[in-house]
């Protein structure tokens, strides 16, 4: 199984927050709860600027779609493999 880690370049994101509405794993937890918070999403936009949420303890962490990349408008998100098991 490979993990992902999102990567938000500080400098160049805006906080649009295009990312964490187009991430597929955070819409579901959004339908599924009613809610997005630091143990449900993948991204969220804190203070201006998005911040990759990841915890090892839980299932549901970002798959590497790339859907995120794909959606923002400042091209300031990238994703790395972090490690394959």
């Amino acid at each position: 199984m490979q993990i992902y880690e999102l990567k938000i370049n500080r400098n160049t994101c805006t906080g649009c927050n295009a990312c964490v509405v187009s991430c597929p794993i955070n819409f579901n937890q959004l339908r599924k709860q009613s809610y997005l918070n630091e143990e449900n999403a993948v991204i969220l936009v804190k203070n201006g600027i998005a911040v990759p949420v990841y915890n090892k303890e839980r299932n549901i962490n970002c798959d590497g779609c790339g859907i995120c990349i794909e959606n923002c408008p400042q091209q300031s998100i990238r994703i790395e493999v972090m490690e394959g098991v």
